[in-house]
């Protein structure tokens, strides 16, 4: 269903860096707590370079944990905001997508089927993760990205946001 609704995708791509964009998109994992201050910072970051932030967290639980609750300008969505095939169905989670950001940065660094989604059907003009490998070792790498950072053997977001920070700093267009 996913690679259906990717084919029928219309959007608008474009190559941005940190200067060309104005608006920025940020997805993680919500679900891993000593990852949250790192996120955070990397948002405060993006809007000390005059983008305009969006970010949207999924928790692979069945509600939003208190620690994460806490953070009024981040989105996040749990289990109980997806149907079920996996797919995200809130209104805060379809306007994400909806929106045409200049450049979309997923921070997951391991597959998580709701991020996937949302990558895949965002409209974001530039959309940039890392490489990950299917759960499922019958099907290949997942490819939604228009960039991807291959971080090897070091899956740790710490390592990914150096890696964002030297690659979207440094390629023009």
């Amino acid at each position: 269903m996913l690679k259906s609704a990717v084919k029928k995708l219309i959007r608008d791509a474009a190559f941005h860096n940190y200067s060309t964009a104005k608006s920025a998109a940020v997805l993680f994992d919500a679900s891993k707590q000593q990852e949250l201050s790192a996120v955070r910072k990397y948002i405060k970051e993006l809007e000390n370079k005059g983008l305009k932030v969006d970010a949207l967290g999924y928790e692979n639980a069945k509600e939003i944990s208190d620690f994460n609750q806490a953070h009024a300008n981040i989105i996040y969505i749990s289990n109980k905001e997806l149907n079920w095939y996996l797919k995200p169905n809130s209104e805060d989670a379809l306007a994400f997508m909806e929106k045409p950001f200049d450049i979309l940065i997923d921070l997951s660094t391991e597959t998580e089927f709701s991020i996937q989604y949302l990558v895949a059907l965002s409209k974001a003009q530039f959309k940039v993760g890392c490489v990950k490998t299917a759960k499922n070792p019958k099907e290949k790498e997942i490819n939604y990205y228009d960039f991807m950072l291959q971080l090897n053997e070091r899956k740790e977001l710490s390592f990914l946001l150096k890696q964002l920070e030297h690659y979207l700093g440094l390629i023009k267009k």
